[in-house]
């Protein structure tokens, strides 16, 4: 027994290692597929969230407004990076004379004579690491739009291959348990991943709009891309929610000459961040992802270290949905509950409340 509980874990292991590396192998074509699926439900459930306002909206109507809401918003980031590259550039003279202004105020404070930028530069290769920084997130976000066109073509095919889901269900799953299984399984994780977008989704509105005003209250340039970045960042576990506060500081590290203007905005969107992280979001969000805060940074950086910036933005649903369907297989169960938050990787919010509502022996 011990000996095959050993082999076991040993096939585990080395089907893992494997899976692992096919990932990191494939990341060109499973990337664009997994954005793509990620906008599908994105676009579906906006669908019938439309379609359900009113019995006289068909769903093909409901559809094409979710679509056409969904382009305009994608043109409209593809705008504001335009603009604000623009603005950037033409204002690379005035930013530069402020940085050497910080600089030198930091050198007198700390007595050091050769605090300029130049000489700081010389040092620590401060432009070569910038620029390594900039040409990997440009990187980044050339890699997503070059890839628009195929992200594109596969949510078109999944819009046009939805219909025939159930008529494949059947022919995959002649036994009625075995499809009523499966069903449950792929229900279960449409409706963790829907409620962890449409979640993540309003609270990243809701903070983008109050970062948003508290930027330009407070006169910070580019606000609307900084916004604009706010709300994608959000969407990353963790790491997503700090840079979305320390990328417009150091930005307006820059800019603002007053401390206390500095200080003001700062102190803004740290409170903006912390009200809606300690209020709003854990009621709203529940146990829908019902994952432990180890497992979402593990799974952030595994994701990131496979995919790069789409593994880290797509690293939650994912892993959940790994969760749920190794679940399914008593061999990989105990991975599942590990996994879990509270050790029933499986269960909905209503079957967990159904057991809870049983009389102890």
């Amino acid at each position: 027994m011990t000996n095959d509980k050993t082999i076991r874990a040993g096939i585990l292991f080395i089907c893992f290692v494997l899976a692992i590396y096919g990932l990191h192998v494939t990341q060109n074509l499973l990337a664009p597929f997994a954005l793509a699926v990620f906008f599908w439900l994105i676009i579906d459930a906006f669908a019938r969230w439309i379609d359900n306002l009113s019995s006289k909206i068909p769903y093909w109507f409901a559809l094409s407004i979710a679509l056409l809401v969904v382009v305009l918003g994608i043109a409209g980031v593809i705008i504001v990076i335009a603009d604000t590259a623009n603005d950037i550039a033409r204002d690379v003279p005035r930013y530069k004379a402020r940085l050497g202004e910080i600089f030198e105020w930091v050198g007198r404070i700390t007595r050091q004579d050769d605090w300029t930028v130049s000489s700081l530069d010389n040092r620590f290769g401060i432009s070569d690491k910038i620029q390594s920084i900039v040409l990997g997130l440009a990187a980044s976000v050339q890699g997503v739009l070059s890839n628009f066109m195929i992200i594109a073509i596969y949510v078109i095919f999944l819009f046009a291959a939805q219909s025939s889901f159930p008529k494949k269900m059947d022919d995959l799953f002649p036994d009625m348990n075995g499809r009523a299984r499966a069903q449950k399984v792929v229900l279960r994780i449409r409706e963790s991943v829907e409620k962890y977008v449409g979640v993540q989704t309003l609270m990243s509105l809701i903070q983008t709009v109050l970062s948003y005003i508290v930027m330009l209250a407070f006169g910070l340039d580019n606000a609307l891309f900084w916004a604009m970045v706010i709300f994608i960042l959000n969407f990353i576990p963790i790491i997503g929610g700090v840079l979305a506060i320390i990328l417009p500081l150091l930005f307006a590290v820059v800019q603002f000459e007053s401390v206390t203007k500095f200080g003001g905005l700062a102190g803004g969107l740290v409170l903006v961040q912390f009200v809606i992280n300690n209020t709003l979001q854990p009621k709203m969000m529940g146990d829908s992802m019902n994952m432990s805060a180890l497992v979402v940074v593990l799974s952030l950086t595994l994701w990131g270290a496979l995919w790069g910036g789409v593994g880290m933005f797509l690293a939650a649903p994912l892993t959940v949905i790994i969760m749920i369907v190794l679940a399914q297989f008593p061999s990989t169960r105990w991975i599942s509950v590990l996994l879990s938050a509270d050790g029933h990787p499986d269960m909905d919010e209503h079957e967990k409340k159904r057991q809870e509502a049983k009389p102890g022996m």
